[in-house]
């Protein structure tokens, strides 16, 4: 059997077996733990330049491969199980791409931020344009608008205050 033109890969009998969302996780697991091992041989050579000891760096991230790989064989067996239900499938699919479900909703949360922070910014640089021109100004007019202008802004400013 080809798939888009390549020839078939033999898959284990188990992996054939488990439902479809424990396939999917399966799948995105494998990239996981590679980028896992690829991470962690290069901070492994980081510090090693950094530390020529480096005790326990090794280890540790060893450790953390093994706890992924014995936390990745539990979440499959759970979804295998949840399968066997009625909505089984559904949920598991719920389980499997909720936390694709929760990054979109913080992109969008992160977008969203950055624009109102981004707009924030240019409403302050406009005033500061303006409180700058109106310092510049002031001094040339205080003289003759001072009678004029205080009680005015004596309430401005009150009502600014509040």
């Amino acid at each position: 059997m080809k798939i888009l033109g390549f020839p078939s890969v033999p898959v284990p009998d188990i992996i054939m077996k488990m439902c479809k969302p424990a396939q999917v996780y399966l799948i995105l697991s494998l990239i996981s733990m590679t980028l896992y091992l690829i991470s962690m041989l290069d901070v492994h050579d980081k510090v090693l330049d950094v530390e020529p000891e480096g005790e326990g760096i090794h280890y540790y991230t060893l450790s953390g491969l093994v706890i992924k790989i014995i936390f990745t064989i539990l979440w499959i067996y759970l979804l295998n199980y949840i399968c066997q239900f009625k909505y089984g499938k559904k949920i598991a699919w719920f389980i499997v791409l909720l936390p694709f479900f929760f990054m979109g909703l913080m992109l969008i949360g992160v977008l969203c931020a950055v624009s109102f922070i981004a707009l924030q910014s240019s409403k302050n640089k406009e005033l500061q344009q303006k409180i700058d021109e109106g310092s510049k100004m002031a001094p040339k007019m205080a003289p003759k608008m001072a009678p004029k202008m205080a009680p005015k802004m004596a309430n401005e400013l009150s009502e600014l205050l509040r």
